[in-house]
């Protein structure tokens, strides 16, 4: 049982409060064999990874910090730019990115403050101190407005970019994220991540002695939510999550403390003020309050087959706005909608850039 617990707080560690998946799922998922089948497929995604920063990935300054970004497409499309879930990094799109441009938008997918390639010493900061960094990006890339998009977090850095630079949207996306009150989903949750008695384990100190271990322990923490298998296209952004050591051992890209915090604070819905700047600005998102002169389209992804159902939270934005919020459920499906449901994905993007057109 203490692994089943263990196990279960990496997840939430990892998707942040989104609970992706059941006690009874981690239990019963099929792991990530070791395999020569398998270690011959992390060796192939690794190459991708390789291959997809050389050819898309770019760093630029903004705010005293050097931000990494992947970029497809061309000047004639519609600038998207995407903020990935929380433990997550720019390179959660690769799977649907060139689509995407064939769609019409020219994609930034941007890795934000304490993920992936843009680490920092600095963990001082905000969802708003994000939204600055895209801001100060739009600026120097010339990119007049955007559509501004994210997964889970990423939906509030979404969400507190148009808070403050509504004049910069187009129109918005928000997987998952940004459209709920995550102070209410906090309260909520706390019944249940209290139960299980202890803090948050500091899974940023786990050390890993090569690549595959990690990957494999990262792909079976994620496959029960995908139903047992790594979608395609996925396994390149996988490696991403992986830092090597200067001593030549593998650990998370993430510093989950210095992040989100860590003790009873971090899921006491009380006791935000004991947390870092990144947790407080996270819980108070309310969109029903920074989206209430709403102006631009709007695309709510809503996948059901997510632990936490945030339904209502959607239908009631999407009934303050109904001319601007398109509110899309995708039946049995996860946290991580865009990678499980690409086709369903490009679809509603399409109708989105419609009604951008449109307008």
């Amino acid at each position: 049982m203490d692994r089943l617990i263990r196990k279960r707080a990496f997840i939430i560690a990892l998707a942040a409060l989104a609970l992706t998946a059941s006690t009874r799922a981690v239990a019963q998922a099929p792991m990530f064999a070791d395999t020569d089948e398998n270690r011959e497929r992390v060796a192939r995604a690794y190459q991708d990874y390789q291959r997809i920063n050389r050819e898309h990935g770019h760093y630029i300054e903004v705010n005293g910090i050097r931000m990494h970004y992947l970029e497809w497409g061309s000047e004639s499309g519609v600038p998207l730019i995407w903020a990935h879930g929380y433990s997550s990094t720019a390179f959660e799109l690769v799977s649907v990115a060139q689509e995407l441009v064939e769609a019409g938008y020219h994609v930034y997918a941007v890795s934000y403050r304490g993920h992936g390639k843009t680490q920092v010493d600095d963990y001082n900061f905000s969802l708003s101190h994000i939204a600055d960094d895209i801001a100060s990006m739009m600026h120097q890339l010339n990119i007049e407005k955007a559509v501004v998009g994210g997964l889970s977090l990423g939906g509030g850095v979404a969400t507190a970019f148009y808070d403050h630079y509504p004049d910069r949207v187009l129109a918005l996306v928000l997987e998952d994220g940004g459209a709920d009150n995550v102070q209410v989903r906090t309260e909520r949750l706390f019944p249940v991540l209290k139960a299980y008695g202890e803090p948050m384990p500091d899974f940023s100190k786990l050390i890993f002695e090569e690549r595959f271990a990690l990957f494999q322990t990262l792909a079976g923490l994620y496959m029960p939510g995908w139903g047992g298998s790594i979608p395609p296209g996925i396994a390149p952004a996988f490696h991403s999550w992986i830092v090597e050591r200067k001593d030549g051992r593998f650990a998370p890209h993430l510093d989950h403390p210095k992040l989100l915090g860590t003790g009873p604070a971090t899921i006491d819905p009380a006791r935000s003020g004991e947390t870092t700047l990144l947790m407080q600005s996270w819980r108070r998102t309310h969109p029903i309050i920074t989206y209430r002169n709403l102006g631009v389209p709007m695309l709510i992804i809503d996948p059901t087959g997510d632990a936490f159902d945030a339904s209502e939270d959607f239908a009631a934005l999407g009934a303050l706005h109904p001319t601007f919020v398109n509110v899309v459920e995708y039946p049995d499906t996860p946290h991580t909608a865009h990678p499980m449901r690409p086709e369903w994905f490009i679809r509603d993007m399409k109708n989105l850039l419609d009604r951008i057109e449109s307008r």
